[in-house]
């Protein structure tokens, strides 16, 4: 926000657990989704979100759905905010949150019909990335051959 990242308290506990309750305001989504879309007017955006695909952008020339096994998941978010190599214990709580969560969000949870599914269990995070910019620059290619 204003140049600096906030990456440590969008992914806070108290901030998490009330996610799913906010994104169901209709009037909260209507408000974030037209800031979405407004920012992507004059521009080609990456963007990232559970209906990204679906509610915000279906029209999207490249819809990428990243899924991983739940344990890994709370693995990885783990590190990312406690910054340390969580306990077992630790990564069960955290699993049984993301499977709850993932459960009230189903809804805006599902991939895209035409979104490019990558399980990234296995992969590293510049696999990740290297996959997503290989298909963006396919995408942007057959963009331009049309």
């Amino acid at each position: 926000m204003d140049g600096e990242p906030l990456d440590s308290e969008v992914r806070r506990a108290d901030v998490t657990a009330n996610v799913s309750r906010v994104a169901q305001m209709q009037p909260v989504r209507d408000w974030v989704n037209d800031l979405v879309r407004a920012a992507a007017q004059s521009r080609d955006v990456v963007v990232d979100g559970r209906d990204m695909g679906t509610a915000v952008f279906p029209d999207a020339a490249l819809k990428v759905y990243l899924v991983a096994d739940p344990w890994e998941r709370a693995r990885r978010r783990l590190i990312q905010t406690i910054g340390r190599a969580p306990t077992d214990e630790e990564i069960a709580a955290e699993t049984d949150r993301l499977v709850k969560r993932d459960a009230a969000d189903a809804t805006q949870s599902a991939a895209a019909k035409d979104a490019v599914p990558i399980d990234t269990t296995y992969v590293t995070q510049e696999e990740q990335v290297e996959r997503i910019v290989a298909l963006a620059l396919s995408s942007i290619q057959n963009r331009g051959n049309r």
